[in-house]
C-alpha cells in the first residue's frame, strides 16, 4: 500500500494539470476571438467612412455584406442606400411621445440618426434597421415589403420572405 501512494499522488497532480490546461486553452481561445474581432472592427473603421460624414464605422459595414444581404433574404445595397438617414426630432415626429425602435426596443431620442421606411413610415435607429434589413426584406413592425423609387417608378415587388419556423 505504501508503493501505491506515490502513484496515486502522481495521478492527482496529473488530473489537476489537465483540468488547468483546459482552462488555459479556453481562455486562450476566448482572447484570440476577441482580438480577431477587434482587429477586424478597427480595419473596417479605417477603411470605411461614416455615411453621415466623419470617421468611424458605417452602419452597414462592407460591400460584401450589402451584396450578400439580398441572397440571405434581405434588401440589396442599392435599396438600403436609397432610404435616407436623418436626425430624429421628437417634436417634429409625433409630438409628445417619442417613437420606439422595434429592433432594439429603445426610444428614439432627439438628435439620433434614424431611417424612416418609405412603404410604411416606421422609424428606426440607422444601425438597427440596417442590421434588420441585412436579413429581412420587410418592416419589423408591420411586415410590409421595403420598396424604393427608381427612375420615376417602383421596382418590381420583392419576393415573399420564407415562412417563420413554428414556435
Amino acid at each position: 500500500m505504501v508503493a501505491s501512494y506515490p502513484v496515486l499522488l502522481l495521478l492527482v497532480i496529473l488530473a489537476a494539470f489537465v483540468k488547468y490546461l483546459w482552462i488555459v486553452l479556453a481562455l486562450y481561445s476566448a482572447l484570440l476571438l476577441l482580438f480577431s474581432c477587434a482587429s477586424r472592427r478597427l480595419a473596417l473603421a479605417e477603411r470605411l467612412p461614416s455615411p453621415l460624414g466623419g470617421g468611424g464605422v458605417a452602419a452597414v459595414t462592407s460591400e460584401e455584406e450589402l451584396q450578400g444581404a439580398a441572397a440571405r433574404g434581405g434588401v440589396s445595397g442599392d435599396t438600403l442606400a436609397s432610404i435616407p438617414a436623418f436626425a430624429y426630432d421628437a417634436d417634429a415626429h409625433g409630438g409628445g411621445e417619442a417613437a420606439q425602435c422595434a429592433v432594439c426596443l429603445e426610444a428614439l431620442r432627439g438628435g439620433e440618426t434614424a431611417r424612416r421606411l418609405p412603404a410604411c413610415a416606421h422609424a428606426f435607429h440607422v444601425a438597427c434597421i440596417d442590421m434588420w434589413l441585412g436579413s429581412h426584406a420587410t418592416c419589423p413592425v408591420c411586415r410590409c415589403h421595403v420598396e424604393h423609387k427608381h427612375n420615376g417608378g417602383l421596382l418590381p415587388a420583392m419576393p415573399p420572405e420564407p415562412p417563420l419556423p413554428p414556435v
